[in-house]
């Protein structure tokens, strides 16, 4: 019996943006865009903390220069912790900035009796005085730094790791990106330009993205027009000055009222420009020596062991959305190490608080398809060059501060996005994996909610602080009821909780591996006896993991 011919319809399919992978080197001047389109993802949050940091440190009618000298020290400390993770660290795109699980110690320090300070804006405060408060943050944050440099260094974080799989990241990271809920509302809610800023962020990222505009240039000695995907790549820079802009139109002519959070004419933005310096390079012991508190350095220990948690989480976040396979034991190991560095640099240069990973600017990978380490490399240089050059981080002081929320926004949104892929390698059709992750997600919600509203309350002071900071954060909550259920509820194979079967890894020589050093510097490093002892440096595997008869190494 003959059946009629179907005719099949083929759908031409959308051809992706090319995807630059962390090893990718992108020609310079694209380099410098996508840099400088990070920096400016992240200058409104990095502008937070030195400015909420000025305000507890009761500087008087001197918190102008203040704030100004507290974001020059936080540009140059964040740019070289950028540099030293994304080179040294971890080996992937990540922005390090200002931790704000700081803020809550300081600001708890800072209000105890016998550090109050009742001054104004318009009162007289010995230079001193503040100095003084100053060096005792370096001081403690000093000493804290060593912590997460000593859990790096002995590899105490990368043996974690391996009982971490996508049933304990992806719960981590949704609550992460629910945890900035009220945050982002703070933001968004102060003016009704955020929309203005959200609608232009996401028809480039949703609508334009593949749209190519011609741009006029040279080739072969002759005019020619190049048609580049401007909305595409540069989505979160396009958004960011289009609002800014809109921003100083209502200013100048005076369509918001006085006081508006819409205005780039603020008081404290135009203070913060007139005291700003041309050039000025932040050094050791400018506020003094280094001082030393035991219960601030306790209150920093806890923001330290906090950031260690977050940045884990981050680094799995990162890692998928780079297209990259699950960072080893050695990568952690070693980028909370970096990180510990960074505090240390940052407890010597003076912001105050320690560095950590920033979770927007890895959502702005995945908008922009763009995970070349070469480009946080360049975001690194420009914040060095903002910090020596304090007036042009005071000029973007300016940017209002609800455009923040819209950032916020839409980067989370990207993160929310990889959580829920992160979680098709695992078999949700088991109830066991469905019981694991719902609860952990429930548990994630509910008991941090809980704790806020009854807090702990035992007769030691320090271990209230600990529990409740803990079990207040919604990542380490859900995580750590995740990675426990995931480990002891039986009934899935690996594969089926997403892992990869025991003693299978993953394929490529060392100088392969992303997390790796370059061929030659492992070269020089082999050499060194005692090397392929350190927990963060990369090794090959034993000679009995092989796959195919094919040596092995990570």
């Amino acid at each position: 019996m003959d059946y009629p011919e179907k005719k099949i319809e083929v759908r031409k399919q959308t051809a992706q943006r090319p995807f630059l992978r962390a090893r990718d080197t992108p020609p310079i001047g694209l380099a410098l865009l996508y840099g400088f389109q990070q920096v400016m993802v992240c200058v409104s949050a990095l502008l937070t903390v030195p400015l909420i940091m000025a305000d507890s440190m009761c500087a008087g009618n001197r918190i102008a220069v203040l704030r100004q000298t507290l974001i020059s020290s936080t540009f140059v400390s964040s740019g070289i912790s950028t540099i030293i993770q994304t080179l040294f660290g971890m080996r992937l795109a990540l922005l390090q900035g200002t931790a704000f699980a700081y803020v809550p110690s300081v600001q708890g320090f800072m209000n105890l009796p016998e550090n109050a300070c009742n001054a104004t804006e318009f009162d007289d405060v010995a230079k001193e005085v503040t100095d003084q408060k100053i060096a005792l943050l370096q001081g403690c944050l000093i000493a804290s730094s060593f912590v997460p440099m000593l859990i790096g260094s002995t590899g105490l974080v990368g043996m974690l790791t391996k009982f971490i799989g996508p049933l304990t990241v992806s719960p981590l990271m949704l609550l992460l990106a629910f945890s900035q809920a009220d945050l982002m509302v703070t933001h968004i809610s102060k003016h009704w330009v955020a929309i203005v800023q959200a609608v232009t962020l996401f028809a480039t990222i949703l609508y334009l993205a593949d749209v190519k505009v011609p741009i006029p240039g040279m080739k072969n000695g002759k005019f020619h027009w190049y048609k580049v995907n401007v909305f595409g790549q540069y989505p979160y820079l396009i958004a960011i000055l289009t609002s800014w802009i809109f921003c100083i139109v209502l200013t100048v002519f005076n369509l918001t009222p006085e006081g508006s959070a819409a205005r780039v004419d603020k008081n404290i933005s135009i203070a913060v420009i007139k005291e700003s310096e041309w050039f000025a390079v932040p050094y050791p012991g400018k506020f003094g020596p280094p001082q030393f508190n035991t219960g601030l350095f306790l209150l920093f220990l806890l923001s330290a062991m906090t950031s260690v948690f977050e940045s884990v989480g981050d680094y799995h976040a990162a890692a998928r959305v780079s297209e990259e396979r699950p960072p080893p034991s050695h990568a952690i190991n070693r980028g909370i190490l970096a990180e510990g560095m960074g505090s240390l640099i940052s407890g010597l240069l003076g912001p105050g608080v320690g560095m950590t990973t920033h979770t927007e600017n890895i959502g702005v990978i995945g908008v922009t398809r763009v995970a070349s380490r070469w480009t946080m490399v360049m975001a690194g240089v420009f914040l060095i060059i903002l910090g020596v050059v304090p007036v042009i981080g005071a000029v973007l002081s300016t940017i209002p501060d609800p455009l923040v929320g819209g950032v916020l926004a839409s980067s989370m949104a990207m993160v929310v996005g990889v959580a829920i892929s992160n979680l098709q390698t695992v078999d949700m059709s088991l109830s066991r994996n469905m019981g694991v992750f719902g609860f952990s997600m429930m548990f994630g919600l509910i008991v941090p909610k809980y704790f806020t509203k009854f807090p702990v309350d035992t007769d030691w002071d320090w271990l209230n602080q600990v529990l409740n900071v803990l079990l207040q954060m919604p990542m380490f909550v859900g995580a750590l009821c995740a990675c426990i259920l995931d480990n002891t509820v039986g009934g899935a194979t690996r594969e089926q909780r997403g892992l990869r079967p025991r003693g299978e890894i993953y394929a490529g020589g060392i100088d392969e591996c992303t997390y790796s050093y370059p061929k030659w510097a492992m070269n020089i490093l082999n050499r060194i006896p005692g090397v392929q002892y350190i927990p963060c440096m990369p090794k090959e595997k034993k000679r009995t993991n092989r796959v195919g008869g094919e040596e092995i190494r990570l």
